[in-house]
Formats: C-alpha cells, sequence, structure tokens
C-alpha cells in the first residue's frame, strides 16, 4: 500500500445499540462494544448481526449511567493459555471502575474481570490525564493510546509489556500530529504489511471524562510502523479527513476501526453522542 491509495466509503449503516466504541475482528466475525452498552454485540463479516452476549447485568436502562459506567474504549486479541480471546479495556480515566479489563473468550463466551489498577497506576504516572482509547498488539507489545483533551493536548503511545496477569508498562510515544484539538480513537495493526492505522476525533471537552461538540475524525495511515514505534516521537505528516471521503461522517465522532480478512478494507465505527452506533465501510 502506498499513502497516495485511494479510499473510498464503500458502505454505511447504522445499528440500534449504544455507542458503539471499540471493534475488533476475529475468524470473520466482529466484535463491537459500548462504552455505555452492557452486551458484546457480534456481527458476521456481512455486518449482520449475529448475537450478543452480556458482559453487564441488564436492567431498564438502554445505556448504564455515566457515573457507574466501565467505560470501555478499547479492545485488542490476545491468545490466553493457547486459547484466541479479546481483551475488553477500561478506560483508566475515573478511578477504581474504570481500571478493569474484561477477558473474553469468543468460543466458550466465558468472560473474566481482570483487575488492571496497578498498572493503571503505573500509566498515571506518565500521563497527568489518563485515557485509553485505542489498543493493539504491534511487535509484541501491547500498543494503548492515551487521548488527548483541550487541557491535556498530548496524545501518546504506551508500549507495554504483555504479562500472565497484567501488562508492565516499558515507554511512551508522543504523536505529532498537523492539526490541533484532535485524540486518539482507535488503532488496528497489519503486522504482515507493517502498516498501523490510527483514527483520531475531536470534540470540545476540556477533561477526559465530559463529551463535547463533535467535530472533525481523521485516519492517519502508518508505514513502516515497527521502526517508527522505536523512536520517542511518531511524526504524522498527513491526516485523511474523513469527512471529504462522504457527508455521511459529519457530526460522527469515530471511536474505532479494525481491519477485515483481506486487509483490504476498513470498518470503522462511530457515534453521535446520541446513544446510537454507525459502522462505515472504507476501501483503499
Amino acid at each position: 500500500m502506498k499513502d497516495s491509495s485511494p479510499l473510498c466509503l464503500i458502505h454505511k449503516s447504522e445499528l440500534a445499540y449504544p455507542s458503539g466504541s471499540t471493534i475488533c475482528f476475529m475468524n470473520d466475525l466482529f466484535y463491537i462494544m459500548g462504552d455505555d452498552a452492557s452486551e458484546i454485540l457480534i456481527l458476521n463479516d456481512k455486518l449482520i448481526e449475529v448475537e450478543r452476549v452480556s458482559l453487564f447485568p441488564k436492567d431498564e436502562n438502554i445505556r448504564i449511567p455515566k457515573a457507574i459506567k466501565a467505560d470501555i474504549e478499547a479492545s485488542v486479541l490476545i491468545r490466553q493459555n493457547g486459547i484466541d480471546c479479546i481483551l475488553f479495556l477500561g478506560s483508566g480515566s475515573v478511578s477504581p471502575h474504570r481500571d478493569y479489563a474484561y477477558l473474553f473468550e469468543p468460543e466458550s463466551k466465558s468472560i473474566s474481570r481482570i483487575d488492571l489498577s496497578s498498572f493503571y497506576d503505573q500509566l498515571r504516572n506518565q500521563f497527568a490525564q489518563l485515557n485509553i482509547e485505542a489498543a493493539t498488539m504491534l511487535g509484541g507489545s501491547l500498543a494503548l493510546g492515551i487521548r488527548a483533551n483541550r487541557s491535556y493536548p498530548d496524545n501518546y503511545i504506551a508500549l507495554a509489556i504483555p504479562g500472565k496477569l497484567s501488562p508492565e508498562f516499558h515507554r511512551k510515544v508522543l504523536l505529532k500530529l498537523p492539526v490541533e484539538h484532535s485524540g486518539i480513537s482507535g488503532m488496528d495493526y497489519d503486522g504482515v504489511r507493517d502498516i498501523l492505522f490510527i483514527t483520531f476525533s475531536s470534540e470540545n471537552t476540556s477533561n477526559s471524562y465530559d463529551d463535547g461538540e463533535i467535530g472533525e475524525s481523521y485516519l492517519a495511515i502508518i508505514q513502516d510502523a515497527a521502526d517508527q514505534i522505536k523512536n520517542n516521537e511518531l511524526y504524522i505528516s498527513s491526516l485523511i479527513k474523513l469527512s471529504d471521503l462522504g457527508p455521511e461522517f459529519k457530526f460522527q465522532k469515530v471511536e474505532s476501526v479494525a481491519l477485515t480478512a483481506d486487509n483490504r478494507q476498513l470498518l470503522v465505527v462511530a457515534d453521535n453522542d446520541q446513544g446510537n452506533t454507525n459502522l462505515f465501510l472504507i476501501g483503499f
């Protein structure tokens, strides 16, 4: 893939699912979690709903209240005891109830809650306002996207060493962007071609807790990612403004991105802060 490869919007759909915030693709299925949802939404490769798996107890509220939600904003594929699993990560923006991860085994549908407070405290020693919004595995490291806001304007990738019980912080990489007031929201890595895909969104908020007015969303494509991530700063020379692909992206806050099976398309999940989830399939 070259930087000049054109991107195009192939498909858009709206789901009756609250606030989609992170997406993973594994074994021809997409797994979506909302930051205030109680269920994992599973779609097939045709983007048709297959099932929902309860992660939290359901009540009369469709959306979990903000004050108590786990705020799952990132997910990553890992192998645990020889089994392919998905690790859903709380944002860590409020302790203690956002300091947990949830290990989901798709085959058995088993879910384990993991206390990551010790690891998140390591991250808080590095970042003034912890807000984990993206995750992927990159070169054997767990890469976490730490989101900026108007009072904390720097986006970072935190690199951690995976552990059996809990990761261990290794180092951080400052992301240098050509635009202001945009925060990292999603990541996925193509290990075959060594390309890192990162989404960013903008909203008018001065902290890691509150939402704000939705602005533009962007996609960055990082070539030779394994080498570039070795530096303390990663310069992103250009961003693709997603609304340039179509007006459908206006007033949509892009939350996450996942490569599809052939690594020639990206599925982007977005919400509009009204409780709905939108999917955008992008070809390149």
